[in-house]
């Protein structure tokens, strides 16, 4: 094996790490205060469209990674079941319908130029939510510092694989867990820290 895809292994197993306190502390607490539904539903598409990247690319991690993701989102979507409205339906099927023309028109070039801008799409609706609320109770901050390792390792596995969508998604994601974990440490202090 070389480093490369021992590198992508890791940040599979980092990127799914990642995304567990988040749900494990609302099925906890039950608080939603402070977390983006946009967000989330933003986040189950893009890991469909990350898992046909995965395949057309033949980047074992990357897909591996998507298809691990996709329950881990539903679940989260359950505990936000009751948050989720028309508009943040429309916005995922909006993004889903963007990957599809991406691929579409451009095939998996297309489709990989489009999940590039997946991390934005999937964290600005976060970094809005978490630069506006009085309370960000309901997060988990070990997901944010999950994300920061998250940012480096994927980011590096796609600067190894001249990977344009995974450097993007480094780049961006790195700067949405400082934001937030920044506006976590304005904010009191969470008593449930996970």
């Amino acid at each position: 094996m070389e480093w490369t895809d021992a590198l992508g292994w890791v940040g599979t197993a980092l990127f799914l790490v990642r995304l567990l306190p988040q749900p494990l502390k609302l099925r906890r607490t039950g608080d939603t205060t402070g977390i983006a539904v946009q967000s989330s539903l933003n986040a189950l598409v893009s890991d469909a469209g990350w898992l046909v990247h995965g395949v057309v690319t033949g980047l074992a991690p990357v897909w591996v990674a998507a298809l691990a993701a996709i329950p881990i989102d539903c679940w989260m979507l359950w505990h936000l079941r009751s948050r989720v409205e028309l508009r943040h339906l429309s916005g995922a099927g909006l993004w889903a319908a963007a990957l599809a023309i991406g691929g579409a028109l451009w095939g998996r070039v297309g489709l990989g130029l489009v999940l590039g801008t997946s991390v934005v799409v999937n964290h600005a609706p976060q970094v809005w939510t978490a630069l506006r609320s009085h309370s960000l109770t309901g997060l988990a901050p070990a997901t944010w510092w999950f994300a920061m390792a998250d940012a480096l390792l994927w980011g590096g596995y796609g600067w190894a694989e001249r990977d344009p969508a995974l450097i993007a998604y480094g780049l961006v994601l790195g700067a949405s867990s400082v934001t937030i974990l920044a506006a976590i440490a304005v904010r009191h202090p969470d008593p449930h820290p996970t």
